[in-house]
């Protein structure tokens, strides 16, 4: 099988990456700025050369087949909660992390890759009405590449999690006469594969492993929802902020007691412990994060789930070899 060199930015503990290879893809380069999220990287991708620096001052990039790059959009949710359900301009255009995706851009001109990965969280696409959204999609427009986007959800492929990412898909205008990327159709769902549940995932990991879990208190945001979901459903989202983590599905579930008001009920009430986290992202068994308890989380929540890679580069990886 043909092995297409890629390039991945903004690259986390790997979990993209490494999604990625399972797909057949060989990642040549790879970059992120936080430290922690090195070691974690190299106990599942030890052959990948990972440079930890701003994206900001590298000045080279080398080419490759494909582009990865999972920017972030850090501002997103803050000012979803400052301006209403698509935030203010005047605040989104505030924060510098938002505008990350011009050094993927930037590292687009010089890759020169036939096809491009990018993965984000909802809130980047209905900002503002979309137009923050929309300046992306141009950007990939006015270099040569036709773009995609679709919402995909994580239980429909497999991972036993309600989440869902945003994903753009570009393949480059010359190769679109011969090929047409489709997001693959879900695996799980009604009338396909069942759900993947908490019980499928995690039944089997110790009820109490001291030190791997958070035990900061549970602080009034924290109960405005419910965060234990039953062993028979999957996991809600897994974040990167410790003090958000989910509940372990054991003992008794969460009471509702008035608007955005719940309470915690019996005597065993524990966050999910960074390694549940870990196997409910779908990531191998063997990461090894460190730094604090908190970096551990931080940087498991962070991923994307090697799922959602594998299913997304599949096709090009098939056209390829056809």
């Amino acid at each position: 099988m043909k092995k297409l060199k890629a390039v991945s930015l903004f690259s986390g503990c790997g979990g993209f990456d490494y999604g990625a290879t399972q797909a057949g893809l060989d990642i040549i380069w790879a970059n992120d700025k936080d430290k922690y999220t090195y070691a974690a990287y190299k106990s599942i991708l030890p052959n990948v050369p990972l440079y930890i620096q701003d994206v900001r001052e590298i000045e080279k990039f080398p080419q490759a087949e494909v582009l990865i790059g999972c920017y972030p959009c850090t501002g997103f949710s803050i000012g979803a909660r400052r301006g209403g359900k698509n935030g203010q301009k005047k605040d989104l255009m505030k924060v510098e992390g938002n505008f990350l995706y011009k050094e993927y851009l930037r590292a687009l001109e010089q890759v020169k890759p036939k096809y491009f990965f990018v993965e984000n969280v909802l809130g980047m696409a209905s900002a503002m009405d979309g137009w923050f959204f929309q300046q992306q999609l141009n950007g990939f427009r006015e270099r040569g590449y036709t773009p995609i986007a679709k919402l995909l959800k994580a239980v429909q492929y497999g991972l036993p999690q309600n989440r869902q990412r945003v994903f753009i898909v570009g393949v480059r205008n010359d190769i679109t006469h011969d090929f047409t990327y489709e997001f693959p159709a879900p695996t799980h769902g009604s009338e396909l594969l069942p759900y993947r549940t908490l019980k499928d995932a995690i039944s089997g990991m110790p009820k109490n492993p001291i030190g791997e879990y958070a035990v900061t208190p549970f602080h009034g945001h924290y109960l405005t929802r419910n965060r234990k979901q039953n062993w028979d459903k999957p996991s809600y989202t897994i974040v990167a902020h410790e003090d958000h983590v989910p509940l372990h599905p054991d003992g008794d579930p969460m009471r509702k007691i008035g608007t955005d008001q719940w309470e915690l009920c019996g005597d065993f009430n524990r966050r999910l412990s960074w390694k549940e986290c870990a196997v409910l992202q779908g990531l191998p068994l063997c990461i090894a994060p460190e730094g604090r308890l908190k970096d551990k989380y931080r940087v498991v929540g962070n991923a994307v789930p090697p799922i959602f890679a594998k299913t997304i580069i599949t096709p090009i990886v098939i056209f390829e070899n056809s």
